[in-house]
């Protein structure tokens, strides 16, 4: 994706191509807008899921993550043991196309907030890409001179960081992200990326139940950040 931002040229073709990626950002945001809850620990008979708007199920099987989005259905003699990304254990028998959230009610687990500030971030991440292909419109990298004191220079390094660590986060490998996302926030703190970033630390650490961190970084993205798109769902109480 970098490669393709960094040599889109601004002709009529390629406003369609900025269209285009723009779309396929939304639309791969809208996939990864699913949020992994729990694991499963035991299982007995046969466990199919499937995510809630489709109708192909898939058999379900030890050690594999569970994500908000999906119902779950099992035989009459099925039985689940789901071990919660929060340490609580439930364990299910009624497995009548069940869906996680209902499951996650009886555990007293919510994820609506997380749901709506990460599908938001998400937003917010495929208008900061579809943005930066129109910013380079008209340049290939290799048709000019890049200097690291030019306002041009792409600082190569760091934004693959920091889309490593957006794909992190995505993928629900948090120990990864809060790594990177620490470090952009320390280098760019007042920047858009510097902006996600933060945002996803206050939704990670508070999935993670690490509440210091979590009212640590939202704090400072509150001060620093007062007219962002997120304000209104990052005040909700969680």
């Amino acid at each position: 994706m970098l490669r393709i931002l960094k040599e889109l040229k601004g002709s009529k073709e390629d406003t369609m191509k900025i269209k285009l990626l723009f779309f396929s950002i939304i639309i791969n945001c809208a996939i990864f807008g699913q949020t992994k809850v729990g694991q499963i620990s035991f299982l007995l008979g046969t466990v199919e899921y499937s995510i809630e708007t489709k109708a192909e199920w898939k058999p379900l099987d030890v050690g594999m993550n569970i994500f908000s989005n999906w119902v779950i259905r099992g035989a009459d003699d099925a039985e689940l043991e789901i071990t919660w990304d929060n340490g609580v254990i439930s364990e299910v028998s009624d497995l009548n196309s069940v869906k996680v959230t209902d499951l996650m009610k009886k555990a007293n687990l919510e994820t609506d907030w997380l749901d709506r500030m990460k599908n938001k971030i998400d937003v917010m991440f495929a208008e900061n890409e579809a943005s930066k292909v129109q910013g380079v419109a008209g340049i290939r990298r290799s048709e000019v001179t890049i200097e690291k004191k030019d306002s041009i220079y792409w600082a190569e390094p760091q934004s693959t960081d920091f889309n490593d660590g957006y794909a992190a986060f995505q993928n629900a490998d948090y120990e990864k992200a809060t790594t990177i996302f620490e470090q952009v926030v320390s280098q760019d703190p007042l920047t858009k990326k510097g902006e996600i970033a933060r945002s996803c630390l206050v939704a990670i650490y508070t999935k993670t139940n690490n509440k210091a961190k979590a009212d640590e970084h939202l704090g400072i993205f509150l001060r620093d950040f007062p007219n962002s798109d997120l304000l209104n769902v990052m005040k909700e109480t969680k």
